[in-house]
């Protein structure tokens, strides 16, 4: 199957603020979670992993390296510095890890063990309806079509694009070319109020004549 052909399912900037806003008011894992996937693009198996040891600090900041798979590239990427405390990955992920060991897992479940793929899905499902986020986008892979779609959005090129999301074949890469329906819907708002403004316009100036 050739994704490139599909419209990457993504949350609009709005839906990603509440969903972070309700798991940072519930549970604060699940709020580091999602922040860090959607920061990074992460695939769910990637980032239930994740260990300390992922992350370093370096002069320029600190840094998430890990190795992405399904053939991907192994990336090294910085924290997110970001004035809005909702969307700080440096400060937040700094203060989450702490008091973790090298080889300790980031994300556990209440017995201690790794989060499970299946406990994301749960998280994301469940923060996802307190969010009044559409149902299908109710799983934890639209966090990495998010990154993606914000990427493209803000005027990144697809090399960029394939860069930060660890593609090694830059047609891994191309859906993200392809607009989402929201901004499809956006645009048609904008045009039609557009053409409202231009005939009421017209209409003012020939009354005027």
């Amino acid at each position: 199957m050739n994704t490139s052909n599909k419209v990457p399912v993504a949350l609009t900037t709005h839906e990603l603020r509440v969903l972070l806003s309700k798991a940072k008011e519930h549970d604060h894992r699940a709020f580091v979670l999602f922040l860090v996937t959607a920061s990074h693009g992460l695939r769910v198996s990637e980032v239930i992993n994740l260990k300390r040891r992922n992350f370093t600090e370096a002069a320029s900041g600190s840094y998430l390296t890990i190795q992405r798979l399904k053939g991907s590239l192994k990336t090294s990427q910085r924290l997110l510095p970001n004035a809005d405390p909702l969307f700080d990955e440096q400060t937040v992920v700094a203060e989450y890890i702490r008091n973790l060991k090298t080889d300790d897992y980031l994300f556990t479940n209440e017995k201690g063990k790794k989060l499970t793929r299946w406990g994301v899905t749960y998280l994301m499902q469940q923060y996802c309806r307190w969010a009044g986020i559409p149902e299908h986008k109710c799983h934890v892979h639209v966090l990495k079509h998010t990154c993606g779609v914000l990427l493209r959005q803000t005027g990144a090129k697809l090399e960029v694009i394939q860069q930060a999301l660890g593609h090694k074949r830059l047609d891994s890469t191309a859906q993200y070319l392809r607009v989402t329906p929201e901004e499809a819907d956006e645009a048609r708002t904008a045009a039609f109020a557009s053409a409202a403004a231009q005939a009421s316009n017209a209409a003012a100036a020939a009354m005027r004549l």
